[in-house]
C-alpha cells in the first residue's frame, strides 16, 4: 500500500466536497477545455493516457485519517486501469453547455462518472477542428496540477518515477496555534465588520451549476496587458485580476442594494514546492485577503488597495498563518470543516472564489500533434459563495470564466458582472 501525506488544501477541498454533497450540490468536478485547429494524434493520446494511469497511483487513492497523530493521508492500493478515451462522432458545433453542465454533475448521459479523470474528443465543423474535454475531480487536482498534467501530455511522455513527496512535518500544537493567531484575529475583525458573497443568507444552496466563458481577442488581451503593466508592473499579476474580480462583486452588491463592508478573497498561493511528478493532490495553499469595499472606487484605487493589503498580509506572514490554521482544522472530522467556517463567517465561506491560473502550456503551440487555439478551465462552485470569477491565458490571449449556481445569481446579474469585468480589463467591451 502506498501512503502519501495530504496537504492542508486537500483537507479544505475534501471539506468543501463534503458540504456540497450534504447540501445537494453534487461532487466537486471541474472541466478543462482544449480547442485544437487539427486532429490530435490518437495513438499518442492513448499512449500518454495509459502512462498517466500506470505511473500515478494517486488516481486510485482515497483520503483517509491516519489515526496516530490524526494526520490525513492519501492511501493507494496501486494503479488503476485507464478509462477509454471517448471519441465522439463529428458534429457541426463544439460540445454545448448541456454536455459541460452534465460533467459538472459527474455524469455522462445518465451514468455517474467512475473515474476521477475522464478524456473526451469532439470533432466538429468542416475544417478538422477538435475539442478535448478533460473532466477532473477537484479533490484530486487544482489549477497547478492541471497545468502540469497538460504539459506532461503535450510532451508525449507522461511516465514518472515513484512519487517523492516531502515527509509530513511534526508540529507542536502550541506552536501551530501561535502561528495561526494573526489570521484568527483578522478573521474575528472581519466577522465583526461583516462580508457578503453572491449568495443571500437563508437562500437555497442546491441550484444547478452554470457558467459563461469569454475568450478575449488578441487585441483585447493586449489592451488588458497594457493596463495590467501600468497598474502592477511586469512581474505581479495577481493584484490586477483580483481587483477586477472584487470590483465586479461590489457592483453586484450595489445593484442589489446590499452593503458589504469587506470583501474576503481566498487567493491561491504557491507557498511550498512539490515534485513535478506528483500531479495529483493539490499544490497551492491559500492567501486570505480582506478588502475594504469602500476602497475599490476606481480600478487604479482598487489595485493600489489590494497591493497594500497584499504587502500587509506578507508582513504579517498570513500564508504561514493560513497554513497553521488549516493544520489545526485538519484535526477535525472533514464534515465539520465548512460548518465551522460558516459559523465564524456569519453564514459565508468567503466572498467569492477567484483565481488567475496563469499561462497554459507555456512555450508550446501544439497538443498531441495538433495546433492549439485556446485552453481554459471551467471550475465548479458551490453556494455559498455562489459565484466564481477565473482568469487564464494561452499564448497571451486571456479567457474569463464566470461560474455560478442557479438561484444565487440571475442571468441579468451575470451580464452585469461580465460587462464590468470587460470594462475594467480592456477599457470597454
Amino acid at each position: 500500500m502506498l501512503t502519501l501525506p495530504a496537504t492542508t488544501v486537500d483537507y479544505f477541498l475534501a471539506g468543501l466536497e463534503s458540504f456540497m454533497r450534504r447540501s445537494g450540490q453534487d461532487t466537486h468536478w471541474g472541466v478543462t477545455v482544449l480547442k485544437l485547429e487539427g486532429k490530435p494524434d490518437a495513438d499518442l493520446l492513448a499512449r500518454v493516457w495509459e502512462q498517466i494511469h500506470a505511473h500515478h497511483p494517486m488516481l486510485g487513492a482515497r483520503l483517509k485519517r491516519v489515526w496516530r497523530g490524526w494526520r490525513l493521508a492519501w492511501e493507494s492500493q496501486g494503479t488503476v486501469p485507464a478509462p477509454a478515451i471517448t471519441w465522439h462522432p463529428t458534429q457541426s458545433v463544439p460540445p454545448d453547455k448541456n454536455i459541460l453542465r452534465e460533467r459538472f454533475q459527474g455524469q455522462v448521459g445518465s451514468k455517474p462518472l467512475r473515474s476521477p479523470l475522464l478524456m473526451e474528443v469532439f470533432p466538429f465543423g468542416d475544417h478538422d477542428q477538435h475539442v478535448i474535454l478533460l473532466t477532473w475531480r477537484h479533490a484530486l487536482l487544482d489549477g497547478t496540477g492541471i497545468n502540469l498534467l497538460l504539459e506532461k501530455m503535450a510532451s508525449g511522455d507522461a511516465s514518472a518515477g515513484p512519487p517523492e513527496p516531502a515527509p509530513p512535518k511534526r508540529h507542536r500544537m502550541r506552536d501551530v496555534f501561535q502561528r495561526a493567531r494573526p489570521l484568527m484575529k483578522r478573521l474575528h475583525a472581519m466577522t465583526s465588520a461583516g462580508c457578503l458573497s453572491a449568495w443571500a443568507k437563508g437562500g437555497a444552496k442546491g441550484g444547478a451549476p452554470d457558467f459563461h466563458v469569454i475568450e478575449f481577442s488578441q487585441e483585447q488581451s493586449e489592451r488588458a496587458a497594457v493596463r495590467l503593466r501600468t497598474a502592477c508592473g511586469d512581474f505581479l499579476q495577481m493584484p490586477f485580476y483580483a481587483a477586477v474580480a472584487a470590483r465586479a462583486l461590489r457592483l453586484l452588491h450595489e445593484r442589489r442594494g446590499w452593503h458589504s463592508p469587506q470583501i474576503h478573497l481566498q487567493l491561491p498561493f504557491q507557498s511550498r514546492g512539490r515534485s513535478r511528478d506528483l500531479l495529483f493532490g493539490n499544490h497551492t495553499g491559500t492567501l486570505p485577503l480582506f478588502l475594504d469595499a469602500g476602497a475599490l472606487g476606481t480600478l487604479e484605487e482598487a489595485v493600489s488597495h489590494l497591493l497594500e493589503r497584499y504587502r500587509e498580509a506578507m508582513r504579517e506572514e498570513m500564508p504561514k498563518a493560513s497554513e497553521a490554521l488549516m493544520t489545526l482544522a485538519a484535526h477535525l472530522p472533514v464534515g465539520w470543516f465548512i460548518p465551522a467556517v460558516r459559523l465564524s463567517n456569519c453564514g459565508q465561506i468567503c466572498s467569492l472564489f477567484h483565481s488567475h491560473t496563469g499561462s497554459f502550456l507555456p512555450g508550446r503551440g501544439e497538443f498531441a500533434g495538433a495546433p492549439v487555439q485556446n485552453v481554459y478551465n471551467i471550475p465548479n462552485v458551490c453556494s455559498p459563495p455562489g459565484l466564481g470569477i477565473f482568469f487564464s491565458d494561452f499564448a497571451g490571449r486571456i479567457t474569463l470564466t464566470l461560474s455560478w449556481r442557479r438561484g444565487s445569481v440571475s442571468p441579468e446579474e451575470v451580464e452585469t458582472v461580465n460587462q464590468k469585468i470587460q470594462e475594467d480589463l480592456t477599457g470597454g467591451r
